[in-house]
């Protein structure tokens, strides 16, 4: 009984922690990420803490046919883990040696631990009692938070500030408005929304049979319309394609579902396509109680229309041989009218958008050759982050790769990528040996994540292990059922035997082992350890984010407790940075190079501190190289320019000619250079210039002023100290 409660708390929490990571942007911010894979670690502890795996393993086996189904789980959750602490060993050499960013290769460091911590937990929970049914529910719990959550906001009945995307551009939004629901992104809301659709798709089958009550086939179409309107609502194309290859790749390998299901879902999938026009129209702002029942009508409506269309195919009578064909030619009316609404929405959209796809060809170009530098290791997390603006070839916006494989690819290199690569084989690979109606929802969400940055949210993770999991425990406890313990043995009795004989001597190794308290003892240090990173970061990140509504002299104190607690936190850094003189700044920013060498935002700052010394020297050399580092940055080019003409008048001034010729050299040097560069990406054919980058008129005025200077001009200028002139500049 002691156990079952524990189980049962502990999938309570484990739930509930994930929820919290669904609401909290699908644990995309820093500040999620380490609490809630503290909060991982934490439950993984307690469960390690209060009983051994063997223990539970030889404890609740009671049957002789049960045991290849859980042998194989353990094989299963072993290649998982193996593979999740493969990547957590890549962060760790990259955080031992010199890294990019050591904070981001930290923050890799608590994702992967979450991942593992999860499964581990969630794979002891599904193992155990009622587990598996009350991770089924969590999951559609979890799905009716994250689509009703989003389906309010669209009525206003709850307030999400990022949960809609407003935009004019054709190219990203036929209809001038985009759902991204709590996850404040409408391309991998829209994975995820596929991913619950075609969980409930698939399940159709199993629950709409002829002795089905009428209830619980409601039940079972209730959450079609939902789904599927919010997933229309992102108008992500990309989520829409992965959702219908692997829609069609399902059908392709279960055909006898096909007829089925689409007599079921026909009807609800048709309202939708009614109720995401309507929502569409409305550029997703309808009228609240007009739009609610109209809500109501078209989900009550698709719900009978598809119970009547399932009746109808199992009808009896004289004309029973013309009902499932009747039914069958109906149902593909209503799904092609509905085909048709939608297309005729986003037709704009679906035929153009040349613009997106070629600044993805143009990441994704620079994004490899990025990787070429450091092909094997990579370089760390962030590593996309912080060099993007440095080797960008034309200034778009993108500080994420829009491709979660090719992210892996920088971080972790060829080795980090085959281990992704092999984890995500092999849930496919495992979900479709068993026949899990599982593996189209599992597979959306990582067919999705090559054409997006959908696992940059450790939500999206955490739902592709939650759908492996429940897919492992579900097919083995099935097997358990429908055979039993005798039926396995009379069919196979030679190799159950050798089975059985395989588990009861590993079972013997797993005890010798686990009897050894340097194992346990070590394997618990090292997860506390993590959970002590995670939660030493998060109360770091915590203190930083919490400067915004305090005094000036409480700001400053958060953000040096926010330092002492992490030291690798650039943006505590900057923020500080702001605040400090120029003589306390630059040491200060010279620490934080340390852990981010590469980081565009110190070096502009450094430059900025030494341009208040009136150090023209030191000033110019961090301006080259924070502008190196951020290339297509109108303002800091033209900033750098007049910064550095000033320093040559000052210095002029003050009788110290050899310090103003070389500021003015300097400054001259950076004018040359950023005309050029505006005008090599000017003669290019259908460039991008998200950024607006070009010379600015401001600049260009400085040449004159800058030559003179250098050729010892007698123009005057009046002379001023940059300490007390710039101070408004630093806030």
């Amino acid at each position: 009984m002691a156990r079952k409660t524990l189980h049962r708390n502990c999938g309570m929490m484990l739930i509930a922690l994930v929820l919290v990571a669904g609401i909290r942007s699908g644990m995309f911010f820093d500040g999620d990420i380490y609490g809630i894979g503290a909060g991982f670690g934490v439950l993984l502890l307690l469960m390690m803490g209060t009983k051994r795996h063997g223990g539970i393993q030889g404890q609740e086996v009671h049957g002789i046919g049960m045991m290849p189904g859980l042998v194989n789980l353990d094989k299963g959750l072993r290649v998982v883990l193996g593979c999740i602490c493969g990547m957590i060993l890549m962060y760790v050499l990259h955080a031992i040696g010199r890294p990019l960013s050591l904070e981001g290769t930290m923050k890799e460091i608590i994702l992967w631990g979450s991942y593992g911590s999860f499964a581990a937990v969630a794979w002891r929970i599904c193992r155990a009692g009622d587990g598996l049914r009350m991770m089924q529910a969590g999951w559609h719990l979890m799905g009716a938070v994250l689509c009703g959550g989003a389906l309010l906001a669209v009525y206003g009945l709850l307030e999400l500030p990022y949960g809609i995307y407003h935009t004019a551009d054709a190219d990203i939004s036929a209809t001038g408005a985009r759902l991204g629901g709590l996850l404040q992104y409408p391309n991998t809301f829209g994975a995820v929304m596929a991913a619950f659709l075609l969980e409930r798709l698939f399940a159709l089958p199993s629950v709409l049979r002829n002795g089905t009550g009428t209830l619980r086939a409601a039940a079972a179409l209730l959450p079609l319309l939902p789904y599927t309107a919010a997933l229309l609502l992102t108008e992500s194309r990309g989520a829409w394609l992965a959702a219908a290859l692997v829609c069609a790749a399902g059908f392709a390998k279960e055909r006898r579902a096909f007829a089925p299901l689409l007599v079921a879902a026909a009807a609800p999938l048709a309202s939708a396509a009614l109720l995401y026009r309507q929502l569409a129209e409305a550029k997703l702002a309808p009228a609240v109680l007009p739009g609610l029942l109209w809500l109501a009508g078209l989900w009550a409506g698709g719900v009978l229309a598809g119970l009547l269309l399932c009746r109808w195919r199992h009808s009896g009578g004289p004309r029973r041989r013309y009902a499932a064909p009747g039914a069958l030619g109906a149902a593909a009316l209503l799904a092609a009218a509905a085909g048709a609404v939608i297309l005729h929405q986003v037709q704009d959209r679906t035929l153009g958008g040349a613009a997106t796809l070629s600044a993805r060809r143009l990441m994704y170009s620079d994004a490899w050759q990025l990787a070429r530098s450091s092909l094997w290791l990579g370089r760390g997390g962030e590593t996309w982050r912080q060099s993007y603006l440095a080797i960008q070839s034309q200034p778009y916006v993108g500080a994420e790769v829009h491709s979660g494989y090719m992210d892996i690819l920088l971080n972790a290199g060829v080795i980090g990528f085959l281990l992704v690569l092999v984890l995500v084989s092999f849930i496919v690979a495992r979900l479709i040996a068993v026949s899990s109606r599982l593996m189209p929802a599992a597979f959306v969400l990582i067919g999705h994540a090559a054409v997006d940055f959908d696992w940059s949210f450790g939500l999206v993770w955490l739902l592709l292990l939650w759908l492996t999991v429940m897919g492992f425990a579900a097919a083995s406890s099935g097997r358990e059922v429908q055979n039993g313990p005798d039926t396995a043995q009379r069919r196979k009795p030679f190799k159950i035997e050798k089975k059985l004989l395989a588990v009861y001597e590993g079972n013997q190794g797993n005890r010798s082992l686990q009897s050894l308290p340097l194992l346990r003892v070590t394997t618990i240090v090292l997860l506390a350890g993590w959970v002590l990173l995670a939660a030493v970061l998060g109360i770091s990140e915590v203190k930083e984010r919490g400067v915004a509504s305090e005094s000036p002299a409480r700001q400053i104190a958060l953000l040096q407790s926010s330092l002492r607690w992490s030291p690798a936190n650039t943006e505590a850094a900057l923020s500080l940075a702001n605040w400090l003189p120029p003589s306390q700044r630059i040491p200060l920013l010279m620490e934080s190079l340390v852990y981010a060498p590469n980081h565009p935002g110190l070096s502009w700052k450094l430059a900025e501190a030494y341009s208040l010394r009136g150090e023209s020297e030191e000033a110019a050399a961090w301006y080259i190289a924070a502008i190196d580092r951020d290339r297509f940055n109108s303002i800091k080019q033209t900033r750098a320019v007049l910064k550095l003409a000033s320093l040559a008048d000052w210095h002029r001034t003050a009788g110290d000619s050899a310090r103003s010729v070389e500021a003015a050299r300097a400054g001259l040097e950076i004018l040359k250079r950023y005309r050029s560069l505006a005008a090599d990406l000017r003669e290019m054919d259908d460039h991008r210039n998200d950024r607006e980058f070009d010379l600015s008129m401001l600049a260009a005025r400085q040449a004159n002023r800058l030559e003179k200077t250098l050729k010892g001009g007698t123009r005057k200028h009046a002379a001023r100290q940059p300490v007390k002139a710039d101070i408004s500049a630093r806030r």
